[in-house]
């Protein structure tokens, strides 16, 4: 990240203890027309800044969480376009965000160790026609009034409640009278954040407008459809024909991804101890303030409740905004099998609906940075959307977050929960050098290997001082949510905490030998880092110790259960990491299929096994098993979701909470990786491999994948057996049919097999 000097600016607030949506101006004269102008802002909170009255920013929800005790993200604009000669006005409001949270929540976002007024810092640079230059800084001449939004909670929603016949953007546009407003204060030193640096991830933008469905109409109250479920906001506004004389519309918006048996919206929450939630309290003005739409919030939502305090629900007119993060689509993909390409649409819809600065899990229900949620659907991420960057970043958010005994919080960034509650689980944490090596390989990323391997592997080492007697790594969740569990799984989970543990060294080892490779090309494969071979064997007798404990060879199975019993996910991880001993190997596939075949192509996984076992299935020669699972109509499945309307991932197999919750859709990896056939190479895309599985019963597939190498193309046609690929320059392909293997330079290719 790009570093920026704090002495450019000063930090300013609004007077009192905990101000409410502060107003902060300055109004500034330019001798000569703007050539060319920098913008640097940020907030801590929540921050929107206008320039005479226009968006400076094309972003929303910026500058988006971090623990400003570590680092603070500065949002970089072009204003050149929005000023003039002449009386000029810089104009941030500000909202609480994560910052300066109010609502009592069971992360204790409210009591963050951080937690203050919210402020803002700003610094203008502006070349003049006239060969002079202009700097604009926030400091003590600004000025400030308290806003009309007069609550505003991240889990709450807010309240607006303008003055009657105000103009609320007047105060961004010059001519404003601010003589009334009051001076701003700088906070003292030690309470301003030092360390600011440019924001390096996508920013959150508006990318859609949903022009709801009425569901039903009943008096002052009206339910409406956005026909999917988003994360973002709705836009209120009076209809045009309204008179500038009629009375305000007052009136509540309650959201939510569900309703109720009784036909209103499900917004409740264990979570958030409010009586509110999800819920706008809007006033809109006719001679005055007509229209509104959050701020410094954003909802997950399908549903929403208007209920009218005041005035005519006919007056209203009501949009669906839905916003995420501005990523560039990473992949398509068509096939002869509709459900295939729904499937692959609901996981990035559900992906999208959690991006927001750092990959979260539910955009309703908790809007947390749960580690483990990223941690099964990293390749997702790659394929769906250009993730680099906000990848990248929620790795610093991680590093940010961990103890100087090396462990690491379950959600990231974290006010200073998941430590102790939901923990040890290391099946989240491990995210953190896993990540490493996935930026590394996906993207060819290196500074994170030399920026974070040490910290990556100081919590390796905190996890392998916590091994028992029997040489294991216990956690407390495990593979979570799986049919019939309210939450952690049932069993052993220290086979599942302790394979995690042991991959966690092999993917940082993996990433040490492509740094010193990288840095010392001529180097032979024998003098790659001693530190990687030293790992490796760390994960090698994790994984011995693992058969020692769990593996019946003569049976073919884990045995990890309470009561002895057979569990998948254990299983299909095992052969998916090549843990299973050659000689049971065969035993363990029978075994697994034997289980599957026996609950009627059922799966009886949580969010680790549904992200493997498709994929073993393939790799043990079962895919036509594998594409049974995924279709089987009935639950507990995927193809149930989504034949009954939905167009994302449910959370849970059983009465689900969330209904936009990506860590059950990661099966998008097996269809991308084994019915297309396409996966980047052990180092990365320079060489990928093509492999599609014959066994699966699907006639044709397309699928275009962008990387750091290129576009790669391919349509396999099972029906035809033929196959036909496009290798950009600078790559090649492995390419692997029946009775077929062979390289694919860049360029051109069709294989019949």
């Amino acid at each position: 990240m790009t570093g920026i000097d704090a002495d450019l600016a000063r930090w300013i607030t609004a007077p009192g203890e905990d101000p409410q949506n502060p107003l902060l101006r300055t109004a500034f004269t330019l001798p000569a027309a703007p050539l060319r102008a920098r913008l640097l802002v940020t907030g801590l909170g929540v921050f929107r800044a206008r320039v005479n009255g226009a968006e400076a920013l094309p972003t929303r929800l910026d500058p988006g969480l971090t623990d400003p005790r570590r680092r603070v993200l500065v949002c970089e604009a072009d204003p050149t376009d929005l000023l003039r000669p002449g009386q000029n006005v810089l104009a941030i409001a500000l909202g609480r965000g994560f910052h300066a949270l109010t609502t009592p929540n069971v992360w204790r976002w409210e009591q963050a160790p951080w937690r203050g007024p919210v402020r803002a810092w700003a610094h203008l640079s502006i070349e003049l026609a006239d060969g002079t230059r202009r700097v604009i800084r926030t400091d003590d001449t600004w000025r400030t009034w308290p806003g009309p939004v007069t609550a505003d909670s991240v889990y709450e929603g807010e309240t607006f409640a303008p003055e009657p016949g105000a103009d609320v953007e007047a105060w961004t546009r010059p001519g404003f009278d601010d003589s009334a407003w009051l001076p701003v204060l700088e906070p003292q030193p030690a309470a301003a954040p030092e360390t600011l640096q440019l924001r390096e991830a996508e920013g959150v933008v508006e990318v859609a407008e949903i022009r709801p469905q009425v569901v039903r109409r009943d008096g002052g109250r009206l339910i409406l459809d956005m026909g999917r479920v988003i994360a973002g906001w709705c836009r209120y506004a009076l209809r045009a024909e309204v008179p500038a004389e009629a009375a305000p519309l007052a009136f509540t918006a309650r959201h939510g991804e569900k309703l109720r048996p009784d036909g209103t919206v499900d917004d409740d929450n264990e979570h958030i101890w409010t009586p509110r939630f999800q819920c706008d309290e809007v006033r809109l003005e006719p001679s005055g303030a007509r229209s509104f739409a959050p701020q410094f919030s954003y909802k997950g939502f399908r549903y929403v409740q208007i209920d009218v305090l005041a005035g005519d629900l006919d007056m209203l007119e009501t949009t669906g905004i839905h916003a995420h993060a501005d990523l560039a689509v990473a992949s398509s993909l068509r096939s002869s099998e509709p459900y295939l390409e729904r499937f692959d649409a609901a996981m990035r819809a559900s992906l999208a609906n959690n991006l927001h600065h750092v990959p979260t899990d539910t955009p309703m229900h908790e809007k947390n940075g749960w580690t483990g949620d990223a941690l099964v659907a990293l390749e997702s991420f790659s394929a769906s959307f250009a993730a680099h960057r906000t990848l990248r970043a929620f790795l610093q958010q991680q590093a940010d977050a961990q103890r100087p005994d090396g462990s690491l919080p379950v959600i990231a960034p974290t006010p200073g929960w998941g430590y102790t509650e939901l923990s040890p689980a290391p099946e989240w944490t491990t995210l953190f050098p896993v990540l490493i090596d996935h930026l590394a390989t996906e993207y060819g990323d290196a500074d994170v290997v030399a920026q974070h391997s040490a910290a990556a592997r100081a919590h390796l080492d905190h996890e392998l001082a916590r091994r028992d007697a029997d040489g294991l790594i216990d956690g407390v969740l495990g593979d979570y949510l799986t049919p019939g569990s309210p939450g952690p799984a049932p069993e052993d989970r220290r086979l599942t905490g302790t394979l995690f543990v042991a991959r966690a060294l092999r993917r940082l080892a993996h990433a040490l030998d492509l740094d010193l490779a990288r840095r010392r090309p001529a180097a032979a494969a024998d003098a790659l880092s001693p530190d990687a071979r030293r790992l490796r064997e760390q994960a090698a007798s994790l994984e011995r110790a693992v058969n020692a404990a769990f593996l019946d060879a003569g049976a073919g199975e884990y045995r990890i259960g309470r009561d002895g019993g057979f569990r998948m996910t254990v299983s299909a991880l095992a052969l998916a990491w090549d843990v299973v001993p050659a000689a049971a190997r065969e035993a363990v596939v029978s075994r697994l299929v034997e289980e599957i075949g026996r609950r009627g192509d059922h799966h009886d996984c949580g969010h680790i096994g549904v992200r493997y076992l498709l994929g073993a299935l393939s790799e043990a020669g079962h895919g036509d098993l594998a594409w049974r699972v995924l279709t089987n109509p009935t639950a507990p499945g995927w193809r149930a979701w989504l034949e009954a309307g939905n167009s994302t991932f449910m959370e849970m197999w059983e009465q689900p909470r969330s209904c936009s919750h990506y860590f059950m859709g990661t099966p998008q990896t097996w269809i991308h990786e084994h019915v297309a056939g396409l996966r980047r190479g052990a180092d990365g895309w320079t060489e990928a491999v093509l492999a599609p599985d014959p066994a699966v019963p699907v006639d044709r597939v397309e699928l275009m994948r962008r990387s750091v190498a290129g576009t790669f193309r391919v349509a396999v046609d099972r029906r035809e057996h033929r196959l036909d690929a496009s290798v950009p320059a600078g790559a090649r392909v492995r390419l692997r049919l029946p009775g077929l293997e062979e390289t694919l330079g860049a360029g051109e290719h069709t294989r019949h097999w």
